[in-house]
């Protein structure tokens, strides 16, 4: 325990007059005892000794209660300032502890989000993704001309995007007339089957589409001259 050094001379002082002025009484009180014993009379002068010690006990006291109560006011800024820094000491743990939960939590919503987008992306891939074109028909050329044939026809493109990891597991092909309101299932075609005057090749191409996309595309070609023909499909994929 660290004190001033008012304090420790205060305390020092205070102890020292009290143990001298004890000493003094019992001295003064032995003597007037001897005295009585002896018959001899109680002058002012020996009366007035009790009193003086007791006197300076008195001041002792009091200067040994005013360093006594500087001692533990000393204690109490002590335990106050321990107490300050224990208290310091548990909020930086506090604060640490919910840094580390703040982050946790952070960490934790970025793996739910990602599996989020996972799954999104499987559930997409295993739903397929479509793409669609309306061909017109081939153009009425003069009699004397060839006429419109499968060779002559142009041939578009129906092109799906997925991503640059997917691995494509299925392609489906669609055809049918611009106005038709037949469901799609009923347009279902096989690559390289004749869709009336329509044909989907046989062969699948893949072409990159960016670093994080890539294209699906399925050759369609269409020769009849009479309507336009809504070609579509619809890939699926696995990641």
């Amino acid at each position: 325990m660290n004190l001033s050094d008012p304090i420790v001379g205060a305390l020092i002082a205070a102890g020292a007059t009290v143990l001298a002025t004890l000493v003094q009484l019992r001295i003064s009180w032995r003597k007037e005892l001897r005295e009585r014993e002896r018959g001899q009379p109680i002058t002012k002068k020996t009366r007035r000794g009790p009193v003086a010690i007791v006197f300076l006990l008195m001041i002792a006291a009091a200067v040994g209660g005013f360093a006594l109560s500087q001692y533990f006011l000393s204690l109490r800024e002590v335990d106050r300032d321990a107490l300050r820094s224990d208290l310091q000491s548990k909020l930086s743990e506090i604060n640490a502890t919910a840094m580390r939960l703040e982050q946790a939590r952070l960490n934790e919503r970025d793996q739910i989000e990602t599996g989020a987008r996972r799954a999104d992306a499987v559930r997409l891939g295993e739903d397929g993704v479509t793409a669609s074109v309306v061909v017109g028909p081939c153009p009425t050329v003069p009699a004397d001309k060839q006429d419109c044939t499968e060779k002559s026809a142009v041939r578009v493109a129906v092109c799906a995007k997925v991503p640059a990891s997917a691995s494509v597991k299925e392609v489906l092909l669609y055809t049918r007339f611009e106005d038709s309101q037949a469901p799609w299932a009923d347009a279902r075609v096989q690559a390289g089957q004749d869709a009336g005057q329509a044909r989907f090749m046989d062969k699948t191409l893949e072409r990159p589409d960016g670093d994080a996309a890539k294209q699906v595309c399925q050759a369609f070609v269409n020769w009849s001259r009479e309507k336009s023909r809504l070609a579509r499909i619809l890939v699926k994929y696995a990641l």
